[in-house]
């Protein structure tokens, strides 16, 4: 089974990721692969620099470009795919066998507080 999960910063996704790795299956996450093409290029993985490269990556490759470069490295029959930003890499993700794609959402004040207690570089500092 494939599983695709998508929703907001600090909604929940990587909770919920760590509960089907739990149960065996292997995690993929949309955004390492623009973590790598950045590590590549020597620039930090900002959250600007982060969005630019995916966006970047998009406009050369097309729009699902990153579903493509993850369904090429599933190794295994069970899969949690994070990250999944846009419509276009539901689809191609849509063609693997068995995929399902769950979308997790969080109260914006959870969510809020969720980023100010990880303060990941380049997450909001205020809930405006």
């Amino acid at each position: 089974m494939n599983i695709g999960l998508t929703g907001k910063l600090a909604a929940g996704k990587g909770e919920a990721a760590k509960i089907f790795q739990n149960a065996g299956f292997s995690y993929h996450s949309l955004s390492d692969v623009i973590r790598v093409e950045l590590k590549k290029e020597g620039k930090e993985t900002s959250r600007e620099n982060m969005i630019n490269k995916g966006n970047s990556l998009r406009e050369e490759f097309g729009p699902s470009v990153l579903a493509i470069k993850i369904k090429n490295m599933l190794k295994t029959k069970n899969n949690i795919i994070d990250s999944i930003r846009n419509p276009s890499e539901v689809a191609e993700l849509r063609k693997l066998k068995d995929f399902i794609l769950i979308g997790i959402d969080a109260p914006i004040e959870l969510r809020y507080n969720r980023l100010k207690s990880r303060a990941r570089e380049g997450d909001v500092k205020t809930l405006k």
